[in-house]
């Protein structure tokens, strides 16, 4: 798709696609009641794509390429959008700290975050229109032959090779010290010669090592329309597949003595995040690392600012307590995954030393929350 469309309008049909697993599973556990399992999957999804997903790209395309470099523009929209979706979490946890009675403080919670779901799915309207309409170039990516720079692994200088440079470098500034003489300048001709043969000598010696130079234009297999063709009828598949996960999350809770957030945050995440996890590493590792980013934080985005609002919403029209307050560890948790995902793509770079940290990070977190007591899974189901 990303061949037909490009970068990023590609990456961000492929993060609408692969959230229609989170649509689809909200839906239908609302339908049901079930509001503690849409909040945890929902706040699941945008930490597995934020420390899983984008940890991942960046470790796998890190080992291949030395470091890959993205359009610092769009990271640094993605990173104001992502302080925005955490603001509509962290407003109703405030508001729930009040000294006031719980009558009020429900009633007061479930108004509050409709009025925010409305206004989050302003801002991914007006999100999508700048991104798509008045401010493509800000979101267009890095050059190839930029991204091939950066890409380039360190060359190792033998010992000989460096006393050359270092004698060149030598003869040519002390030539510079003396009279312009011709047999000076001739001499400093020749030593300026000798190094640029021996940088150049390394950076072919490079080019020939690196596996960044077989990055050739891929081939497009398939048409506009089978593509997407394929794509909704996978859409159908993961529909009927939903069904069958929402209704066995109560079994799965109740044979492995599982928490109901453990379900939520971390297995049902993983599963409905398999598609942009493996299309992201696999775009990330042939070092379009502006599409990968698409993907992943791309993802977390649209959840955020669309996917919860619009469940949030539907809560509201079939009269289900879904709410915008999250239990207070997960929105601790929600905010220095963003805190810690926005230094990281802040300048525009990355290598396999940030994505491990990310992906340690998740683990932390998948720990945390296994061994989260079953008796605390009291989110928002006290709204009722």
């Amino acid at each position: 798709m990303s061949l037909h469309l490009g970068d990023v309008l590609g990456g961000l049909i492929n993060a609408t696609l692969g959230n229609v697993v989170e649509l689809l599973v909200g839906i239908l556990a609302l339908v049901k009641g079930e509001v503690e399992i849409v909040q945890t999957s929902l706040a699941g999804s945008i930490i597995a794509n934020l420390l899983l997903v984008a940890g991942s790209c960046f470790f796998f395309g890190g080992l291949k390429n030395n470091e890959q470099v993205f359009n610092a523009h769009a990271a640094q929209s993605y990173g104001s959008l992502l302080a925005m979706a955490i603001l509509s979490t962290l407003l109703p946890a405030a508001y729930n700290s009040l000294n006031a009675k719980d009558a009020d403080l429900k009633s007061g919670t479930l108004t509050l975050s409709h009025v925010t779901a409305i206004f989050l799915l302003i801002i991914y309207i007006a999100y999508l229109f700048f991104q798509l309409r008045t401010h493509v170039n800000l979101f267009s990516a890095i050059p190839l032959q930029d991204r091939k720079a950066a890409a380039l692994k360190p060359r190792k200088v033998d010992a000989d090779e460096e006393k050359n440079i270092d004698s060149a470098q030598a003869a040519e500034t002390a030539v510079a010290t003396t009279a312009a003489t011709p047999e000076n300048t001739a001499s400093a001709a020749t030593s300026h010669d000798h190094i640029n043969v021996i940088e150049e000598s390394a950076i072919a010696d490079n080019e020939n090592n690196t596996t960044v130079d077989e990055e050739d234009e891929e081939e497009i297999e398939l048409t506009l329309w089978a593509s997407i063709v394929l794509l909704l009828i996978t859409v159908g598949i993961i529909g009927v597949c939903a069904e069958f996960l929402v209704s066995s999350i109560d079994g799965l809770t109740t044979s492995w003595n599982l928490s109901r957030s453990f379900v939520g945050i971390i297995i049902l995440a993983i599963v409905g995040n398999a598609s942009e996890h493996y299309s992201a590493i696999s775009v990330a590792v042939k070092n379009k690392m502006d599409l990968a980013l698409g993907v992943a934080v791309g993802s977390s985005i649209q959840i955020a600012l669309f996917v919860t609002p619009v469940l949030c919403i539907i809560g509201w029209i079939i009269d289900q307590p879904m709410s915008l307050y999250f239990s207070p560890f997960t929105t601790v948790v929600l905010f220095i995954t963003v805190l810690l995902v926005n230094y990281i793509i802040g300048d525009g770079r990355t290598n396999w030393l940030e994505g491990l940290v990310l992906i340690i990070s998740y683990t932390i977190i998948g720990v945390a929350y296994f061994l989260y007591p079953k008796d605390a899974d009291t989110l928002s189901t006290s709204l009722h």
